[in-house]
């Protein structure tokens, strides 16, 4: 809309002249061969003649007309800008939306309640019956649970890049959580975890951290399903993305199995695996979470990024330019989502580094003890084998 004390000349489809002059001050002579833009202008009547008849009412009043943007003339000053789009009749409000991008907060407000019923859930079973079997079931299950909804809700309308998310988020999430719930089934207890699990605060804790684990990890994807942008239409990202998700769930996988497989060997008891990602990587099953992450991230982000479609260049008297300046700050502080996403691999990895670092946990102590000490091969390997990214040719 363009709020402006206006003398306007425009051309019915009938080719008879109409005027109106508002008696606010300065007029803007605008041209008699007008673009094929339509603008809508909105401003308080004083005086209005149409086809010689004249209205004095004070009403506030709009109207459509084609117009180009000359020079204002007599009145000074200068008015240039550049048309929105907007049509006359009942869809002028659709075609001022055409293109532009759309966010709807409630499928990440049900993505976030999800998430917080169950580790709430996980919490009590915990707190009621001792028992921590449950733990990676429900604490990984959770994303799958959260990632659901949106593939329920599947129709010819549905966005092609927000199912390809859910889908990849709900395959990563059922084959984590059902491994490390069959895991401890056959292992029973995780001595990493037995001191925090222990007491009460240590219990809900942990919890406290799966929901904060949960809630920071998704954001690629939960607030993925916020936009309604297809992402970009060369679909290079929603490709990008998935060949690096399947890399990172192949590399979780198939370091998963690796080191079950050794464990199962009755004849590696007492030995720490260093066998194929395994000797290239002391936890490849890390990094291989931070790679598919970080595909569905790529898949998302350009769908999280605000640009104004439709940008209005206003000039000063002295012809300096405000609009791109508007427009720029718009699309940064419009892109909130698209950089909040980026806690989710900066919080993994803080976590997988404090984990296995021993900053966090016990781990490395129980496995150094275990293991023979520093001096053994076990020692040589933590000084030799990279913590998480690995050597990319054994890789």
């Amino acid at each position: 809309f363009l709020f402006h004390q206006v003398h306007c000349d425009a051309f019915s489809d009938q080719g008879h002249s109409r005027g109106h002059s508002c008696g606010h001050g300065k007029v803007a002579k605008l041209g008699a061969n007008p673009s094929t833009s339509t603008v809508r202008v909105r401003h308080n009547q004083k005086q209005h003649s149409i086809f010689g008849k004249n209205n004095s009412n004070n009403i506030q009043h709009e109207h459509r007309v084609s117009l180009s943007f000359p020079t204002c003339g007599e009145s000074g000053g200068s008015l240039s800008a550049i048309p929105l789009g907007l049509s006359g009749g009942a869809g002028a409000g659709a075609g001022a939306n055409a293109g532009a991008v759309i966010f709807n907060n409630a499928p990440f407000n049900l993505s976030t309640g999800i998430f917080a019923a169950a580790n709430g859930l996980g919490l009590l079973i915990s707190l009621c019956t001792g028992s921590h079997l449950h733990l990676d079931l429900i604490g990984t299950g959770a994303f799958a649970l959260a990632a659901l909804p949106n593939l329920l809700s599947m129709n010819t309308n549905t966005n092609t890049r927000i199912l390809l998310s859910s889908g990849a988020v709900i395959i990563w999430a059922s084959k984590l959580a059902s491994f490390l719930f069959y895991r401890a089934l056959k292992v029973h207890t995780d001595v990493r975890l037995e001191d925090t699990l222990n007491s009460t605060s240590g219990t809900i804790v942990f919890w406290m951290i799966s929901l904060l684990w949960g809630i920071i990890c998704s954001l690629p994807h939960t607030l993925g399903t916020t936009s309604s942008s297809p992402g970009s239409s060369s679909r290079i990202a929603l490709v990008v993305g998935t060949v690096v998700y399947a890399l990172g769930l192949a590399t979780e996988t198939r370091a998963d199995y690796e080191k079950w497989m050794f464990k199962k060997d009755e004849s590696n008891v007492g030995k720490f695996c260093n066998r194929g990602l395994w000797s290239v990587s002391q936890h490849p099953n890390f990094f291989g979470n931070l790679l598919l992450w970080s595909g569905i991230l790529i898949m998302n982000f350009d769908s999280l990024i605000s640009v104004p479609t439709q940008p209005i260049n206003i000039k000063n008297e002295r012809g300096g330019g405000y609009g791109m300046t508007i427009a720029s700050a718009k699309a940064i502080l419009g892109s909130w989502r698209a950089w909040a996403s980026f806690l989710s691999p900066m919080f993994m990895w803080a976590l997988f580094y404090g984990q296995s670092s021993g900053s966090i946990t016990n781990a490395v102590e129980l496995a150094m003890k275990k293991y023979g000490g520093p001096k053994s091969s076990y020692g040589d390997y933590v000084k030799t084998v990279p913590l998480i990214i690995p050597r990319f040719v054994g890789w």
